[in-house]
C-alpha cells in the first residue's frame, strides 16, 4: 500500500510539470461532425462501491504500457499518449481511493491501455459534477472503480478547456 501511495504521489509530481509544458505529447484527432461514438448505455447502477485496482494491475500499466488510447464519446475528438511520461502521468490520475459510482453518471469516454499493441486494460471515464472517477473492466464487465486524483481533475479540465477553444 505505501508502494501504491507512494506511486501516486510521483505521478501526482509528473502531472503537475507535464501541465506546465504545453501539449508535450498529446495528440488530438479531430473527427468529421457526426462521425463519433456514442456514449454506451450505462448498466443499471446504484450507488456501488468497487474495489481499487489492483498494485499489480497498475504496477503492470506503469512498467509496460507503451500507448494510451482516449476515446470521448459525443465529441468530435480523440487523443493519444505514447511517450512514457505522458503514460505516467495519466496512470497517476488514478486514486488509490475507491471510487463509489453513482446511479446518475454516465462514462464520457474509454482509455484503452497498450502494451506492445495489445489492450491490456480498459476503463470508463466518468467526468463531470460528482461523476469523478475511472471503472476498469474486467472480463467485459465492471470490477475495479478509483476516483481521479486532484492532478486527474486539472489535466481533464485543460484537455476540455483546449478542445473547446479550438472549435471556435
Amino acid at each position: 500500500m505505501r508502494f501504491f501511495v507512494y506511486l501516486s504521489f510521483v505521478f501526482l509530481s509528473v502531472v503537475c510539470l507535464q501541465c506546465k509544458s504545453e501539449g508535450s505529447s498529446l495528440e488530438t484527432t479531430k473527427t468529421p461532425t457526426g462521425h463519433w461514438p456514442a456514449a454506451p448505455a450505462a448498466p443499471a447502477l446504484a450507488a456501488t462501491q468497487y474495489p481499487s485496482v489492483t498494485e499489480a494491475i497498475m504496477k503492470n500499466l506503469y512498467d509496460n504500457c507503451d500507448y494510451i488510447d482516449f476515446v470521448f464519446y459525443n465529441t468530435n475528438f480523440s487523443m493519444s499518449q505514447n511517450q512514457q511520461a505522458a503514460i505516467r502521468s495519466t496512470l497517476g490520475t488514478v486514486s488509490t481511493t475507491p471510487a463509489t459510482v453513482l446511479a446518475n453518471c454516465q462514462p464520457i469516454g474509454r482509455l484503452f491501455f497498450q502494451i506492445d499493441g495489445k489492450n491490456a486494460e480498459e476503463a470508463d471515464l466518468f467526468y463531470g459534477g460528482d461523476c469523478l472517477y475511472y471503472l476498469f473492466f474486467k472480463d467485459g464487465k465492471y470490477a475495479y472503480g478509483n476516483q481521479l486524483t486532484e492532478g486527474g481533475l486539472t489535466f481533464y479540465q485543460k484537455i476540455f478547456a483546449n478542445v473547446s477553444t479550438q472549435g471556435q
